[in-house]
């Protein structure tokens, strides 16, 4: 238990050390962490305190150096233009999650770790340069015994636990900050991170990732313009993936192959139908699709997935919200946006539906008549989302991922391509799923599943309502009443209990120097006077007045 503390306060040191090095050594402050800083490092604070030059750039550069856990914050916060500035989104979406490579030895040890063996049984051969190094594990090229060519994905060591530790720590500073800050209980800091922290748990568990990957593989077995590499389970653990070794150029850099105007419209539509496609046809999608996920190879045509670490899910309900609302901006209809928001959210009973209806109309015509091209989709669904949490309309989380996944997407085709528009490309295969929708045979199914429903519903009445008269007569009659907000209820009570005891306190302290004063004025020399009892009652109170007053400082609560 002391060692875990230990380790937790170190990393907290680190942390703030680092946070003074770019210059925002003053939230320590703010949040009551300062003292957790070396002497030294507190005058490096106190010299850059309230320097915000070039903010953005030192936040994304203080995130990358902090690891794994910060760099996933950070790429989760560049989708929250609600939450910051434009400037600071825009560096964060920059985070690159790269870093010098773990000797080789260290890598040979872990495989020898995860397999019993020595790297040379386990594979004919492997590469002791590694090809791609990132925060959490790095790739190797291999042959298996076999012959096959594959590719070896490798944890870093004690990595984990790293990651482990900063979420706690993120998890201590996401409370502290609420406790404090209101606009922090608005914006739902705490449930933010326990998201990271779920996504990220997911990440470092390989096996998972193998998972997610077949799942891909089986949505395009009957596509061949899209590749998704095969995974090898008998040389694969919870730490070790090993994967068919694929080759491609990176979608960003296809100007090294001098690529066609005719090519790259071609490769923008394989990305639109495909994200499309596990979007809102399968509901399971690739979580992370920046530019070194998705590769292309010019002698097969094919576009190639890669890394599936990161994976977002969606009912079926969310998938059919989802695409009418795709399908609203698509035809540029508000009303048929706004009724998919209000169906997938937690939307508050006090919302001025009104006021939000004129915001969503504002995006769309704001969006459609921007002269910028190629940032149509990707741009619409951020703004609507930050309109919605403006509102106060919780959207689930797994929406989040799908607007991340958008903006990442068409971030690559406007670079590859300014003039694609991604509307234009979506449109057909937006189409298409509608027509789907609405094809009679479906159409018929889902009225018989409804009439189904709507009949065991209504043969159920009869008895629902005996139970609930029943417990009634007896006295046993509960309501379970479930509030999005009862932490920040809970919190209220607490500032409007400490207020009511200080003010209690204030008037029985205030009472008890009314009666010095009047003992001091009226009293007798008698034996029982002499006995100073009010001065005595007087300390007592006055020293519960303090205790009671530090009491409801200290919790923050006032």
């Amino acid at each position: 238990m002391l060692t875990e503390r230990l380790r937790r306060l170190n990393r907290y040191r680190e942390i703030a050390s680092i946070l003074v090095k770019y210059g925002f050594g003053y939230v320590l402050e703010e949040v009551g962490l300062f003292h957790v800083l070396s002497l030294k490092d507190r005058i490096v604070a106190e010299v850059k305190h309230g320097n915000t030059k070039e903010a953005g750039y030192r936040i994304r550069c203080m995130l990358e150096e902090l690891g794994p856990a910060f760099i996933k914050l950070g790429q989760l916060l560049s989708i929250r233009s609600d939450l910051l500035p434009v400037e600071i989104v825009k560096e964060l979406e920059m985070l690159q999650d790269q870093v010098p490579p773990v000797p080789v030895e260290e890598i040979k040890a872990k495989i020898l770790q995860e397999f019993g063996r020595p790297v040379e049984e386990v594979f004919q051969s492997f590469n002791e340069e590694c090809i791609a190094a990132a925060s959490i594990g790095q790739v190797h090229e291999a042959v298996l015994p076999s012959g096959e060519a594959v590719m070896v994905k490798v944890q870093r060591p004690g990595i984990r636990q790293v990651v482990y530790t900063d979420l706690e720590i993120l998890m201590d500073l996401s409370k502290l900050i609420e406790q404090r800050y209101d606009w922090a209980e608005y914006y739902n800091i705490t449930e933010m991170v326990e998201e990271l922290s779920e996504s990220v748990r997911r990440e470092l568990d390989y096996s998972e990732e193998a998972r997610n990957t077949e799942i891909v593989q089986r949505q395009f077995k009957d596509c061949e313009s899209i590749k998704v590499p095969t995974i090898f389970h008998d040389y694969s653990t919870d730490q070790i993936l090993t994967m068919e070794k694929t080759n491609g150029i990176k979608v960003n850099e296809l100007h090294t192959m001098a690529a066609t105007i005719d090519e790259k419209r071609k490769i923008a539509d394989l990305l639109v139908s495909s994200f499309i496609t596990q979007i809102l046809r399968e509901g399971f999608f690739h979580g992370d699709p920046h530019p070194g996920n998705i590769l292309y190879t010019p002698e097969n045509q094919q576009l190639v997935f890669i890394d599936f670490g990161q994976v977002g899910r969606l009912s079926a309900s969310m998938r059919y919200d989802s695409s009418s609302m795709m399908m609203g901006i698509l035809h540029e209809d508000t009303h048929q946006i706004v009724k998919a928001i209000f169906r997938m959210a937690y939307v508050p009973s006090d919302i001025n539906e009104r006021h939000f209806y004129d915001d969503v109309e504002a995006i769309r015509k704001m969006v459609d008549h921007s002269p910028q091209e190629g940032l149509s989709l990707g741009l619409t669904v951020k703004e609507l989302f930050s309109a919605a949490q403006e509102h106060r309309i919780i959207l689930p989380k797994e929406m989040t991922m799908m607007g991340k996944a958008l903006v990442t997407i068409e971030g690559i085709i406007s670079e590859m391509d300014p003039s694609l528009d991604m509307i234009a490309l979506a449109k057909p295969y937006g189409e298409q799923l509608m027509r789907e929708r609405y094809n009679p045979l479906k159409m018929g199914k889902k009225l018989w599943n409804k009439a189904e429903d709507l009949t065991d519903t209504i043969t159920n009445i009869p008895k629902k309502v005996e139970d609930v008269l029943d417990q009634t007569s007896k006295g046993d009659l509960k309501f379970e009443i479930s509030l999005s907000e009862i932490n920040r209820i809970l919190h209220k009570f607490d500032r409007i209990s400490n207020q009511v005891s200080f003010s209690l306190t204030l008037l029985a302290f205030s009472i008890v120097v009314l009666g010095l004063i009047v003992g001091a004025t009226f009293g007798n020399n008698t034996m029982l006077t002499s006995v100073p009892a009010i001065e005595i009652g007087f300390v007592i109170a006055f020293m519960m007045f303090l205790w009671i007053i530090y009491s409801i400082l200290k919790s923050g609560r006032f």
